[in-house]
């Protein structure tokens, strides 16, 4: 078993999370990649809007899944747009939340979705939830064609295979708190070929490996309070473990294939701070990447408080999307982790969760962003990005000093956006 910056394994209680590391480091400067930008549109389904994942359907439109929140009602969302980003239909399915979704040749999706007792939204302890889970699969109207629930479960993330089967993975609620992860395997009409369960931690994404295993990456417990200790498992084709990695005080939320082989990770990084207060940390986004047997091969700090999606980008390196303080950004980086663009959007609030590269060599990104004190739900696409080296000034902050970031920093008491 690999480790990350192994420490013991006492904790202390957070009270507080900076974004020191993050705000300091983070250089200023012009870009490119907001000139880029093609279109961008919202999404308003409900009292508040945020869209989990994306994808490019065959046709090169658009899938999104998250929810439309709506009081004492199903809320799990999926919309269809074309080209452009303008929406051809969407549709509410039995659930509160979408959370993963791959497209299909005949148009169609397997979309996850989850609902837990009681309101999602409200949830302020996720250690202790229970609800369930179900794998839709839908035609090319979103009409479901059937469908698999999974008792008991959160799903987080899903991948279609090259032999039609589905794979599955999240996390299963215990009675008594806390969760075991799980990996699961659908044939292509949703019938369930076998299940393995993986003790302790919950599974936060999934990956398929180049010889027909699967990778598995994941935080410690379900809550998303800081700090986190998390890990990543290899296993075979059959869900049997190969190898596991653990990475000390940082949050993986994100594990994909990177386009020489590993891994890229993406989350967040702890780092204590004890002239704040002896609970004290410092949070900033994180990326790292390991190799095919989980050693770490780099780790790198990127601009903002937290990636949550990672896709690749053929011939530039890695589109990551997340989020800076309380404004939605896009980083993209080069094949050793090197920032070489970046687009933070300043006048906004809110958060992009899922990225997706495009066929023409673009990007989407798709989450949620405040207006007229409502959140709606939001995508942004940008055209072919160059393939370029690093520069001087990778990130667009403008307006952004050192004092500004030191006022930021001892202001600023947990930071996180509603993440459900």
């Amino acid at each position: 078993m690999n480790a990350l910056l192994r420490k013991p394994d006492c904790r202390s209680r957070v009270i507080a999370a900076l974004v020191l590391g993050a705000l300091l480091a983070a250089p200023a400067g012009a870009v490119a990649l907001g000139e880029l930008e093609e279109w961008n549109a919202t999404f308003d389904k409900g009292v508040y809007t945020d869209l989990f994942a994306v994808a490019q359907s065959a046709d090169g439109g658009f899938l999104l899944g998250g929810f439309g929140y709506a009081p004492g009602s199903d809320s799990a969302l999926l919309v269809r747009t074309d080209a452009g980003g303008s929406e051809r239909w969407s549709t509410v399915l039995e659930g509160d939340s979408v959370v993963a979704l791959a497209p299909m040749d005949d148009g169609g999706a397997v979309v996850g979705l989850y609902a837990v007792e009681g309101d999602f939204l409200a949830k302020a302890d996720w250690n202790d939830t229970i609800g369930s889970s179900t794998i839709v699969r839908t035609d090319d109207a979103g009409a479901s064609q059937w469908s698999a629930v999974i008792e008991g479960a959160r799903v987080t993330d899903l991948a279609a295979l090259p032999s039609g089967e589905i794979a599955v993975a999240g996390w299963l609620w215990k009675p008594d708190g806390g969760a075991d992860s799980f990996l699961r395997l659908y044939d292509a009409g949703g019938t369930e070929l076998w299940t393995e369960t993986y003790v302790g931690g919950a599974a936060r994404s999934l990956a398929l490996a180049a010889e027909g295993g699967f990778v598995l990456g994941g935080t410690d417990r379900p809550g998303g309070e800081a700090p986190a200790d998390s890990w990543v498992r290899k296993t075979d084709g059959s869900g049997a473990g190969v190898w596991m990695t653990e990475l000390i005080d940082r949050s993986c939320l994100v594990c994909s294939p990177a386009a020489d082989g590993g891994y890229v990770l993406g989350g967040s990084r702890y780092e204590s701070q004890p002239r704040w207060g002896p609970d004290a940390y410092a949070t900033g986004a994180w990326v790292a990447k390991i190799g095919e047997d989980g050693s770490v091969v780099w780790e790198r700090e990127v601009p903002g408080l937290v990636i949550a999606a990672i896709d690749a980008v053929p011939g530039v390196g890695y589109a990551l999307a997340g989020r800076w303080g309380d404004s939605p950004q896009v980083q993209i980086i080069d094949e050793a982790g090197d920032v070489v663009d970046g687009e933070i959007w300043n006048e906004r609030n809110g958060r992009l969760s899922a990225v997706a590269a495009t066929a023409d060599g673009g990007v989407v990104a798709s989450g949620w962003s405040l207006a007229d004190d409502r959140a709606e739900g939001w995508a942004v696409k940008f055209a072919a990005l160059p393939s370029s080296g690093p520069q001087e000034s990778p990130a667009q902050v403008p307006g952004l000093t050192v004092a500004g970031a030191c006022a930021a920093v001892a202001l600023l008491v947990l930071v996180r956006g509603k993440n459900p």
